[in-house]
């Protein structure tokens, strides 16, 4: 057995899930950092640790030690204190103050943090005010510390200690030590198994009434990361029976108890969370409130069938029958929703409606889900759109999360019109209906050929099968519309035939064939790099995004996004997490809501500085927001972003992978919707047959949920 102790000079490589760490561990042996391999999720950057295990020749990589064990050790010379202090872990200390602080206390520095922190002053460029921030990172890395100690044998790894730690604070140990499953519940990113894991080291036992009630919540979560808002009880059971692996009758005896607790609700012999239960019973009774509350507009269909005459003779333009009813029966009525694909002049509809209430002196908000589809919105419309968190004034406080718009303090408005609804889903749909007034007439826009939300519900889809809610869908391709091998291609994907590509010049729709999936990964690499860049003139960064339909493998986003970051980004000033290096000059994505900092999941961004506090500065829509080490897990690399996180957003450029290693995601659903995010040109990279197996699969994942159903009664 080898025993080496070093200090971690970076992490290549760490899965969260296991807690598998690749650590280049400088020693005094070598110049050079030796690579060690294992099971070590508590390590970071900058640490100093003792490590045992063997000697082993990797065929790729070369010599590496297999660590067995490792421990973490208190830094005793100054370049461990170097390496400690700068390592980005502590606020306001990076490699420039650490050196200062060094410079000035040498190897007592660590003493002086812990015994005599106010001495800190006496460094150059310390006031009281950065003191002060010290001092409280250094505590904060304290108890940090004792939880790391008390959760390294439970292989958690070192961000989500921090996230622990910041959920429950001094009384992290203490609550987890109770009750390890309350982290499935509290903390974002820590699943069932995982808490599973630590409860079962801890001893909890196996038919642990906390552990069936904790199993029943993950099976509804992941119920509702799939898209559902409930579960039949039966099917319930059976999947928390199968994960737990004990009897059904343990289950239907602790679900009881869930429900009597109010930890589930039970309707109909259906199961929901508390949470998407109220939504969908709020949006249910605001929508029959909106219908049958006898509100109706000043404004007759007769009156506005003339002004629509009015209106077009004096702009020559010539709408369709379904237009012209859209534009009427959205004007008139207290709620009502327009749908339609590509070309369908959904735009013009959007921009005759606004201009006729705007003649009539009404008050109008324009509403999306994301910056980018508020944006277009706001255009097209001629006036400012708001993201949806934005107008409803998100505030986050010491107990969790509100909004500034609610029932007592609603928006004002006349008219509030919300597009890409398929993107909403029932708790962001909840709170939206919440801020508006009885008599705000409201009209919803979207296409619901797209993929429904990344959240849980069917909203659109409800909506539009309800027979009480008011709907047209635009179905005529016009004519500059039809010219489009974009928009063409679409609608014959969306009627299940597959598109012909001449791949002439004059196109903005082309597929190029490539077989494996290593020519078509340097294929789309050559082509946001150089072709289309040299041809159409194209910023590689702003104006190109390449769209995969998956995570893993070849030509998943994580694959992709590596090449395409090699590639494009030369910079040396970078920072590591976990599996991404992050560079200045980066595209990133943000990947959930943040509503301290402002910014929400599918936000994309470009990482403009790395601060010698080791955060990252990030340009969102021309915030700059920084990112702590324990938030950098917010963000991923977007130089290739899932189809998924692209609803809402368009761009100049699109191209898109197809290969029949992304069998299970190829549906028709998903192919129309990557193709409609391109605006000028959409380029296919791949094999014919995955194109027809996309286009053939019509079998979109069919959602449970009760909005349709609450409408009929």
């Amino acid at each position: 057995m080898v025993t080496l102790a070093g200090i971690v000079n970076g992490i290549t490589f760490q899965n969260e899930d296991t807690g598998f760490t690749v650590v280049q561990l400088q020693t005094d042996l070598s110049s050079m950092p030796c690579t060690c391999v294992g099971i070590m999720p508590t390590v970071a950057p900058g640490e100093s640790i003792q490590v045992q295990g063997e000697w082993e020749s990797h065929k790729k990589f070369g010599k590496q030690l297999s660590v067995k064990s490792y421990q973490l050790v208190r830094p005793a010379t100054i370049e461990a204190i170097m390496a400690l202090l700068g390592s980005g872990l502590f606020t306001n200390i990076g490699p420039v103050r650490s050196k200062a602080i060094i410079d000035m206390f040498g190897l007592e520095s660590l003493e002086i943090l812990d015994n005599e922190p106010r001495r800190l002053m006496e460094v150059p460029g310390i006031g009281e005010k950065t003191f002060l921030k010290i001092k409280e990172s250094w505590e904060r890395q304290k108890h940090l510390r004792s939880l790391m100690l008390l959760l390294r044998e439970y292989d958690v790894s070192v961000n989500m200690v921090m996230k622990i730690y910041k959920t429950y604070g001094e009384h992290a140990g203490k609550k987890i030590s109770e009750n390890p499953y309350c982290l499935v519940e509290d903390i974002w990113g820590v699943g069932f198994i995982k808490a599973d894991r630590i409860a079962q080291k801890m001893g909890f036992a196996h038919d642990s009434y906390k552990r069936i009630r904790a199993g029943l919540v993950f099976v509804m979560q992941e119920a509702s990361s799939e898209g559902h808002t409930f579960l039949p009880a039966a099917e319930l059971i059976q999947k928390a029976s199968q994960i737990l692996e004990v009897v059904s009758e343990q289950v239907t005896f602790s679900l009881d108890h869930a429900v009597e607790i109010k930890l589930l609700i039970r309707e109909d012999d259906c199961i929901y969370l508390p949470v998407y239960y109220y939504a969908e019973t709020y949006i249910a009774q605001a929508v029959k409130n909106r219908l049958f509350s006898g509100n109706r507009s000043r404004f007759t269909e007769d009156y506005v069938g003339r002004w629509i005459a009015q209106f077009s003779s004096r702009n020559a333009w010539t709408g369709d029958a379904l237009q012209i009813e859209g534009i009427r029966k959205a004007i008139v009525n207290p709620l009502f929703v327009l749908t339609g694909g590509p070309g369908t002049g959904k735009t013009t509809v959007l921009q005759v409606i606004v201009s006729f209430f705007l003649e009539h002196h009404c008050s109008v908000i324009l509403a999306a889900p994301t910056g980018r589809a508020a944006q277009k919105m706001g255009s097209v419309a001629g006036i400012k759109a708001q993201t949806i968190h934005r107008l409803l004034e998100f505030r986050p406080g010491a107990g969790g999360y509100g909004f500034g718009r609610n029932e007592e303090n609603p928006l004002e408005a006349d008219v509030v019109i919300l597009d890409e609804v398929s993107m909403i889903d029932v708790l962001l749909m909840r709170q939206f209906l919440s801020a508006l007034r009885p008599q705000t007439a409201l009209l919803l826009v979207g296409d619901n050929n797209q993929l429904p939300s990344v959240g849980a519900g069917n909203l659109l889809g409800d909506l539009l099968k309800s027979s009480s809610v008011l709907n047209v869908g635009l179905k005529t391709i016009f004519r500059q519309a039809a010219e489009s091998r974009i928009i063409t291609s679409a609608h014959e994907i969306i009627t299940g035939k597959i598109p012909s590509f001449a791949n002439t010049r004059q196109d903005n729709c082309f597929f190029i064939t490539q077989n494996d999936p290593e020519s078509c990964l340097e294929t789309i690499v050559d082509l946001v790099a150089r072709r289309l860049p040299g041809k159409y003139g194209f910023n590689p960064l702003s104006d190109i995004q390449v769209l995969s339909p998956m995570h893993k493998g070849i030509l998943g986003t994580e694959s992709l996004n590596a090449a395409l970051q090699k590639q494009l980004n030369k910079s040396s000033k970078k920072i590591m997490r976990g599996q991404y290096n992050f560079c200045v000059g980066d595209k990133v994505m943000q990947v959930r809501n943040n509503y301290e900092m402002g910014v929400f999941n599918g936000d994309i961004g470009r990482i403009v500085n790395i601060t010698e506090d080791s955060e990252l500065q990030v340009d969102i829509e021309g915030n700059i927001l920084n990112y702590e080490s324990k938030e950098l897990d917010e963000l991923i690399l977007a130089y290739c972003i899932s189809i998924h996180k692209s609803q809402g957003c368009e761009f100049k450029a699109v191209v898109i992978p197809l290969s029949t290693q992304h069998f299970v995601m190829l549906q028709r659903n998903l192919l129309y919707t990557a193709l409609t995010r391109a605006k000028q040109l959409c380029v296919f990279v791949g094999t014919p047959k995955a194109l027809s197996i996309a286009v053939n699969n019509n079998g979109a994942l069919m959602r449970n949920s009760s909005i349709k159903k609450r409408l009929e009664y």
